[in-house]
């Protein structure tokens, strides 16, 4: 009877302990945003000319030549100083994330939640699902 009371007070330890830690998760989560390329064309309808709302391409050089979102900004997500290169980033500000097909910059919301950013926007599908949307593109 007592190895039976112990073991239900552990359990119910253990499933106390995975809520608390599943809610820190999700708080950790709620600066960041999945929209759909139609979402985030609205995105940038609405924010622009607001200084306050930038455009990182996370893709490389090479990618961001052949076609960008208009007014996007390149930090390569393959440099050695990519992460350096986001902590200089003003985090106060909302940023909208794609990369070609939404891995990269999938990949990269780990990085975005340490250094504190305030609010991210993940274009889940990348400049691929951009394009095939039949948005426009800057070479």
């Amino acid at each position: 009877m007592k190895i039976k009371f112990i073991a239900i007070a552990i359990l119910l330890i253990i499933v106390c302990l995975g809520f608390v830690w599943t809610s820190q998760s999700d708080q950790d989560k709620n600066n960041i945003t999945a929209v759909s390329a139609k979402e985030a064309a609205d995105l940038i309808k609405m924010h622009s000319g607001n200084s306050e709302f930038v455009i990182l391409d996370i893709r490389t050089p090479g990618e961001y030549n052949s076609g960008h979102l208009a007014n996007s900004i390149l930090i390569d997500f393959y440099s050695n100083t990519f992460a350096d290169q986001l902590s200089q980033l003003d985090k106060e500000k909302a940023y909208l994330i794609y990369c070609r097909t939404g891995n990269r910059s999938s990949k990269s919301m780990e990085i975005f939640n340490k250094l504190k950013f305030q609010k991210i926007y993940h274009m889940a599908s990348g400049i691929r699902g951009w394009a095939a949307q039949g948005f426009s593109v800057v070479k």
